[in-house]
């Protein structure tokens, strides 16, 4: 089901992605003929009509070469893969350098490989081009490629690299490379003719070109300029959500968002005094992959606002940062584990090394456990696993009433193991595909486990407020409800910002986002709350037009707690999502390092399925995406 799911989804960006093209191909057409019979009327003003088969000669000429350059920049894309782009680009591979700043950015690479459990892509240098920037490219692990420029090497500290890199091993992460992969050759095909003509006016490595070069040039360039602002369009209309996921990636597998903050500050510097410009020709075609597209932004930019990514990952707009060269004190050693024999590279595994190893046995631990649990297909069963789910493994009593309600079923320990071998940031979406398929069951079975539930929570003498919200997400998706369209329902607060809300809709948002302040960010203690939860109250509230020393009341109980829930439920499908990001993102800001923590991400996930609301790019890239399974 995962497999078709996915299936089903790259499929549909495609389609997207080809609609999109027709539509543009078909406007350039149109527009290429208007200027021709505008051109040719101004040329013979005393004509009548026009030559035999002059618009199908000029749509015949636009189709061959926008649909054969795409055929053909498709096919060698097809072959080639990432290391085409990286060679087109002028990308030299490094291997086994003497330069330490390549030696530098060789080692982030393999960490970052470890940290984000993706494959270590073939290192490219872009030796000609002194911005800071980088790409990947390529259709999959075999021909999976990193680019970096010179600029980048030479002026980003260790730190900020790894930011880079990080943001980079996000894109592979999420998946974007396919499709980066098919907007290239398209937007080639666009942009064939411009493309050959700024290739002509470049200068040679000395810094020269020739007269009759440029002029030719400069005319190819002219006449190809439609296809080449068609192939803008097309970078720019597919979404730059990706670079926000690609980005919380990135913090999340750093553990760190000073370094692609700081990165970010250092484009922005240079945006600002046009040094951020990349040098090859074709530089354009690719800034739909790149970091950051060079140049000032434009609404037709294929990437977000600097500013607005710095906000993000930083919490607020920091200023744009200089960017000097950066002297590198200590040069470090090439390590390569993968190139030792097992006993050498044992003997000189650094503990860094050796933690990296060991959360690898753990993931596949966890993927082993995850199959056993995707291959339980009983009703029982799946009850258990979600009751395990929701409880503290640890909690003695828990634990026993758990093994009673399982007494009789044939490996009940192993269900209990497995579930305790899962990843943190596995939990709550196992928990969500377990009440998936309960959801499916008769009402009485469905009534039975959410009553279960609340006395295995309370078998030690008290239930949580975590421990209540998980009860609440159980009840919310198993019951009668679950079928429901949340967002085609009767709604309060159309068209509305956070900042607009009513008093009767701050008199729900208030409670509920109190209720959540007694564990996020921080659990409260026996003296109440943290002082960073209450910040994150603050936050929330400033967010919705509150005072930012807004003093919280008294936490709800049970009955107020209910009540606020359902009156957010019945806010607008426009206010949900924007209290959920407003949640999520004061977490972040209030969280230590910028990180959130898995229970408070498990916390902010099952509060927005509570609210009916999409998940933030910054919540969701806290957790891996459903593996393919045939």
């Amino acid at each position: 089901m995962q497999f078709r799911q996915h299936q089903r989804e790259a499929h549909l960006r495609t389609a997207r992605l080809l609609g999109l093209f027709v539509l543009l191909l078909l406007g350039l057409t149109i527009t290429i003929n208007l200027l021709l019979a505008l051109l040719y009327k101004l040329l013979v003003p005393f004509s009548v009509g026009f030559p035999a088969l002059f618009f199908e000669t000029n749509t015949g000429l636009v189709l061959l070469f926008v649909l054969g350059g795409c055929l053909v920049e498709s096919q060698r894309l097809r072959d080639g893969g990432g290391p085409r782009v990286a060679h087109w680009l002028g990308g030299r591979e490094v291997r086994n350098p003497d330069d330490a700043t390549e030696r530098r950015l060789l080692n982030v690479v393999d960490e970052m490989a470890l940290a984000s459990g993706q494959p270590v892509p073939r290192v490219y240098v872009l030796t000609r081009e002194d911005a800071i920037n980088a790409f990947v490219a390529g259709w999959g692990p075999e021909d999976l490629v990193l680019c970096v420029t010179r600029g980048a090497l030479e002026r980003l500290t260790r730190a900020e690299l790894q930011g880079l890199v990080a943001h980079e091993f996000g894109h592979i992460k999420e998946d974007d490379l396919p499709l980066s992969m098919r907007v290239l050759s398209l937007v080639w095909g666009l942009s064939l003719v411009h493309g050959y003509g700024q290739t002509l006016m470049a200068p040679d490595e000395k810094g020269h070109v020739g007269p009759l070069a440029w002029l030719i040039g400069l005319v190819f360039s002219v006449t190809g300029w439609l296809g080449w602002m068609a192939g803008r369009m097309l970078q720019a209309a597919v979404s730059r959500q990706r670079e926000f996921l690609a980005d919380a990636s990135a913090i999340q597998f750093t553990r760190a968002r000073d370094g692609l903050g700081n990165v970010l500050r250092k484009l922005w510097h240079d945006q600002q005094i046009l040094a951020g410009r990349m040098r090859h020709p074709a530089a354009g075609m690719v800034s739909y992959l790149l970091l950051h597209e060079p140049g000032a932004a434009t609404c037709l930019s294929s990437h977000p606002r600097l500013s607005e990514r710095i906000r993000r990952v930083c919490g607020t707009v920091l200023p744009p940062m200089p960017a000097p060269l950066v002297h590198i004190d200590k040069v470090e050693p090439r390590h390569s584990p993968d190139s030792l024999p097992p006993v050498l590279a044992a003997a000189q595994a650094s503990p860094q090394a050796l933690a990296q190893q060991a959360r690898q046995e753990q993931q596949a631990t966890a993927r082993e456990a995850l199959s056993r649990l995707h291959g339980r297909v009983g009703p029982t069963e799946h009850r258990l696993i979600t009751l395990a789910l929701m409880m503290n493994i640890h909690n003695d009593k828990e634990r026993a009433l758990w093994q009673h309600m399982a007494e009789g079923i044939h490996d009940a320990q192993r269900i209990l193991d497995d579930v305790a071998s899962l990843p943190a940031n596995r939990r709550v979406p196992e928990f969500e595909r377990q009440t998936a398929l309960i959801a499916r069951e008769p009402i009485e079975q469905r009534r039975a486990l959410v009553e279960s539930a609340r006395d295995l929570l309370r078998a030690d003498g008290r239930v949580s407020p975590r421990e209540r919200l998980w009860w609440l997400a159980l009840r919310h998706r198993v019951s009668e409800r679950q079928n429901r369209q949340a967002y085609m329902r009767p709604t309060t607060g159309q068209g509305q910002d956070l900042h607009q809300l009513g008093p009767g809709e701050l008199s729900c948002v208030v409670p509920l986002t109190t209720y959540l302040a007694r564990f996020i960010p921080v659990e409260e203690g026996p003296e109440g709350w943290a002082a960073p939860s209450l910040a994150w109250f603050r936050g929330v509230m400033s967010r919705c037009g509150q005072q930012l020393d807004t003093q919280p009341g008294p936490a709800p109980d049970a009955d107020a707690l209910v009540h606020a829930l359902a009156g957010v439920q019945e806010l607008s499908w426009m206010l949900r999502p924007l209290l959920l990001k407003a949640w999520v993102e004061e977490a972040v800001n209030h969280s230590a390092q910028g990180v959130l923590s898995d229970q408070t991400a498990d916390a902010l996930r099952l509060a927005g399925g509570l609210i009916d609301a999409p998940l933030p790019p910054m919540l969701e890239a806290h957790y891996p995406k459903p593996e393919a399974k045939a």
